[in-house]
C-alpha cells in the first residue's frame, strides 16, 4: 500500500512540476506579447528592456515554484506511512 501511495505522490508531483512550469512560461509569453526575443537554454537574447525584466521576474518565479514543490514533496513524503 505504501508503494501505491508513493506512486500517486510521484505522479502528482511530476504533473504539478511540468504543468506549473509550462503555465509560468505561458504567462511570460502573454506578458511580453509580440515583442522580439529568443531563448537559448537559460539565456535570453533581446534588445527590449521590458522583455528582459519580465524574463528575470518569471525566471525567479520558476525557481521559487520549484523550491516550493521540493519543500512540499519532503513534507508530504515525511507524513506517509
Amino acid at each position: 500500500m505504501i508503494a501505491v501511495t508513493y506512486a500517486v505522490i510521484a505522479i502528482a508531483f511530476v504533473v504539478l512540476g511540468i504543468g506549473g512550469i509550462m503555465y509560468l512560461d505561458h504567462r511570460f509569453s502573454q506578458a511580453v506579447g509580440d515583442r522580439p526575443f529568443s531563448i537559448n537554454g537559460r539565456r535570453i537574447e533581446t534588445d527590449d528592456p521590458f522583455v528582459l525584466r519580465q524574463y528575470k521576474k518569471f525566471y525567479a518565479l520558476r525557481v521559487a515554484y520549484s523550491f516550493a514543490l521540493l519543500v512540499l514533496l519532503f513534507v508530504v513524503v515525511s507524513h506517509v506511512g
